[in-house]
């Protein structure tokens, strides 16, 4: 067996055996459908995890990247507002799914079938890439190159701050809207994700409406990231405000990005 099956058939046989989490009503704003509906979008990107290894071996898929583990930022996506522009992490599929959940008329599932069939009906890449992204959903497509969309993120905060310093002839973006940029605990550390983090704190004072999410999950592809790292590498930036929450807790995710966007 796969890992990916292996995951699965532990999620299966833990919920079927009812080894839950603690199922104490939690002191945050989302309701119990709302949490429900959260749930769902975790469980589909699992599906279509396991969907797209089955078509590659089938010769209809081309190109895989698991979302398992990242499930947690479907919380993050319930936290932010469809305006609100999104730079994903290549394995972030339950934000996708679950922003979908806010705009009327989507049918994402499709949407990202066609993307791992590399269809030219895929409404993102047109086939040529699997990849994340809508513009429907405000989420700029990016590829799985490390790191590279953080800069592009810094850039589309601070034309925000600037287009309320000198609005521009054409705005789609609300004047309280702000950027989400997710990556990982491994990304963290790449020259090109330490520039653009440097350079949203440097322009701060400039207003740069910027929510960065690191998903630390203490590994990247096979390098161990040191316990605490994240944390002790970024809370104490000039600029940038740290804000931590375990993406294991739906609850506690939700409330903690709810406050770091409020912030923001």
């Amino acid at each position: 067996m796969d890992r990916a099956l292996i995951v699965d058939g532990n999620f299966r046989r833990r919920v079927a055996a009812g080894e839950l989490p603690d199922g104490s009503v939690p002191l945050v704003s989302i309701t119990a459908p709302k949490a429900i509906s959260l749930y769902r979008a975790q469980c589909l990107s699992r599906a279509l995890d396991l969907t797209s290894r089955v078509m590659q071996k089938n010769g209809q898929g081309f190109y895989t990247i698991g979302s398992s583990g990242h499930d947690g930022t479907a919380a993050v996506a319930e936290a932010l507002r469809p305006s609100d522009m999104a730079f994903l992490h290549y394995r972030d599929a339950a934000f996708q799914i679950a922003r979908a959940d806010q705009v009327p008329e989507q049918n994402i599932a499709r949407d990202m079938l066609l993307s791992f069939a590399c269809s030219t009906e895929d409404p993102t890449s047109g086939g040529r890439h699997k990849i994340l992204g809508s513009k429907d959903l405000m989420i700029l497509p990016q590829t799985s190159t490390i790191a590279s969309h953080l800069p592009k993120a810094v850039g589309a905060a601070y034309s925000i701050g600037a287009a309320r310093r000198t609005p521009p002839e054409h705005q789609q973006m609300p004047d309280d809207a702000i950027v989400m940029c997710s990556f990982g605990d491994a990304s963290a550390n790449h020259s090109t994700a330490q520039g653009a983090i440097n350079t949203a704190g440097w322009n701060s004072v400039q207003s740069v409406p910027l929510l960065f999410v690191c998903e630390d999950n203490g590994i990247g592809i096979s390098t161990k990231t040191p316990k605490g790292w994240i944390e002790s590498s970024m809370a104490h930036r000039p600029g940038i405000k740290y804000f931590k929450a375990d993406g294991l807790n739906l609850y506690e995710a939700y409330a903690v990005a709810a406050e770091a966007a409020q912030y923001v």
